[in-house]
This record gives C-alpha cells, structure tokens and sequence, in this order.
C-alpha cells in the first residue's frame, strides 16, 4: 500500500505559542503562512497542515469546504490569555477582505475558559457613535469611554461579526475559533497603557470597516450555565455560514457514524479527558448501537486544552470519557455559499475562487491569508 492510499487518522497538532505586549496566543489549529500547525504523530507527522491538505485536500477537509477554500482550512482555533487589555480591533468582512486584500475576511467566535472575578472584555459601542467622535477618542486615549466593557462568566460565548469593535482585557483565558485569516486592525490603545507601537494602529485605513451603532452585547446560548437533561449531551452554541459549534457534556460514550460525510470536524477538550477510538485499517466499518466497544479500534487521547481534528475520511469512531466532568467544544464547517452582488441571494463559491489559495501562482503574490497588516 503506497502513502496515497494509506487511510487518514484523527490529528494531534502541535501548539504553537507567541508572546504579546499584552499576553500570550497559543495557535491550536492554524494554516495562515506566518502559523502553520505541524502534525505531531503517525505516518504523517512532522508534515505541517499545509502540507496535508495541499496533498490530501477532500480526504480531510470534505467536497464543500473545498469547493468554497480550496487548500486553503477553513478554520483556526487559538487561546488567549491576556494579562492587560489587547489593543481595540475590528475584523474585516469577507467581501471587504476580497476586494481589498485578496483575502479571506474574518468572524470569530470567542469561548471564555477562565475569568477573574475583575476580568473584563470590551464590546461594541455602548451608544451610537459619530465618526468624528470615535476618531478624537481614540488620539486622546478616552475610546473606553463608549465602549461596552463588563466582566464575562466562565463558558460564555460571543460571536464577533466583522464591524464590531472589540478587545480581551485582563484576567480573561479565551478559546477563539474563527475563519482562516488575521485579518484584524488594531485601532486604539485602551487605559493609557501603550503596549504596542504606534505604527501599529491602524486606525485610518481601517476607519470605514467600523460599525458606529449602539451594540448590545448578550452571551449566546450557553449550555455551561444549564443543568444537564440527559448524558451525554449535545448544545448549540453558535451557527453561522463560517462555522457550527457545539458542547458535548461526554458522560457517558458518544458513537458518532456518518453515512455521508461532507466535512471534517475539529474536537477541543475543555475540561477531563477522552479518547477517540476508531476502527483499525481494514477492518469492518463499526455498526451504529455497538455494544459493547469491538477490539479493533486505534484509540487517540483527548486532554484538557487539545485538539483533535478529524478529517472527512473518518466516518465511524467513538467518544469515549476518561474522566467525570469531560466536556468537548465541537467544531464543523458546513457547506458555505456567497453572496452575489447582483441578485443579493446565497450562490455556489465558484465566482469565489480566485480568492483560494492557489499554489501555481506568481511566487510574488501575496498569500491571501496573511495578516501582513495586523
């Protein structure tokens, strides 16, 4: 059997870890050029994620994530861990990031893992906002002024659209799942605190991105704060075009058998511990219901803080606990459509692709995904 028609397995990545004036990042998951998570064991490890889906593309990613992306993954998912406030940011929009930049544009979803009882975050404008109002305040350092900033729970969830204004403070460890791309401007220092140069900010060419309305920001549906009705269990958190997550409260085993497979799907332990036990190489598929647990199964541990990705190839395996109080954040893209211009309805991704990473282009082109502007 050659390397090309060896079977795919669940992903273990390696992390990859940047100090900040004002914390830390820790990319889990990322194929963004500057960040490009290495594999970390198996036949494939050592390869970078790059590598794999610009050899393997659907067998990991599925049909419709690479109709819309191409070799390009459709997610990242990196922890925050802020010690001061992050400068105020906004993300770009798809379309923006296209016209602008030959780039993917980016929302993200920000799960709270840990809080201070002081921990604070800062989002959207707590009143509309004049343009000219907002510019003054962010050169005289009084931006916080109008801006919502409260202390989040443990296990909150916000979705941060691109427009919307928006910084971590201090105290906060944050899990952001978010398109493929850094495309974030910095536009203001918050408290006078100075942790980045000022040609950093990009507060002039990102100026017509921002959202000036009056936001209010609510946590979404958030399971961590809801007594569980049956085990295990599965919540909704947050469904948008980039991306579908959900928790898993994994009391009891979890089988997940899918008949026809359209995408991958990114496990993150936030709490306990789990294995992930699939069928070994040649053998028979595993039949829905199996109890108890067949012998033929490679298991793949799953500890607090890592991820496991499972490429589209993997249709039958089970969730197995290791621990009480193990519970997962589940992670897929479904099949993504845009938005033509013309008819303002949802279209096949084909008129999209020239914003695909393509790998026969000029060596001089600017990689699409990146952030050579955060």
């Amino acid at each position: 059997m050659s390397e090309g028609d060896k079977p795919l397995y669940p992903f273990h990545l390696i992390d990859e870890g940047e100090d900040l004036p004002w914390g830390h990042v820790s990319y889990k998951l990322a194929d963004l050029g500057f960040k490009d998570s290495m594999i970390e064991s198996g036949w494939l490890g050592g390869n970078t994620l790059s590598e794999l889906i610009g050899t393997y593309f659907e067998r990991v990613v599925g049909d419709n994530s690479f109709e819309f992306y191409g070799t390009q993954f459709p997610v990242m998912l990196k922890v925050i861990e802020a010690k001061a406030f992050q400068p105020l940011q906004v993300n770009v929009a798809d379309d923006v990031a296209q016209q602008r930049y030959d780039s993917f544009g980016k929302t993200a979803l920000w799960y709270v893992e840990e809080t201070r009882q002081d921990a604070r975050i800062a989002l959207g404008f707590n009143k509309d906002v004049p343009a000219e109002e907002f510019y003054r305040r962010c050169k005289d350092g009084t931006v916080q002024e109008v801006l919502n900033i409260f202390t989040p729970r443990k296990g909150d969830a916000f979705l941060i659209k691109p427009g919307t204004v928006f910084a971590a403070g201090p105290g906060l460890k944050i899990l952001e799942i978010a398109e493929s791309s850094e495309m974030t401007f910095q536009l203001a220092e918050l408290f006078h605190q100075h942790q980045v140069d000022a040609s950093e900010l990009m507060l002039d060419e990102a100026f017509d991105l921002i959202d000036f309305k009056k936001y209010c920001p609510a946590a979404l549906r958030n399971p961590l704060h809801e007594v569980p009705k049956q085990s295990p269990y599965t919540k909704a958190i947050s469904s948008c075009d980039e991306f579908s997550v959900s928790r898993i409260g994994l009391q009891n085993l979890l089988h997940v058998s899918v008949e026809d497979a359209v995408g991958f799907t990114v496990y993150y332990c936030l709490s306990g511990k789990a294995s992930v036990q699939v069928p070994k190489a040649g053998s028979e598929p595993v039949r829905a219901g199996t109890m108890p647990l067949p012998e033929n199964l490679d298991r793949y541990e799953l500890r607090e803080g890592q991820i496991l990705l499972m490429p589209a190839e993997v249709t039958d395996f089970y969730l197995v606990p290791a621990e009480d109080g193990t519970d997962l954040l589940e992670i897929v893209v479904d099949n993504r459509k845009v938005r033509d211009s013309y008819t303002n309805e949802n279209v096949e991704p084909s008129s999209f692709g020239d914003v695909r990473r393509d790998d026969s282009t000029d060596d001089n082109a600017p990689d699409p995904h990146v952030g050579y502007w955060n």
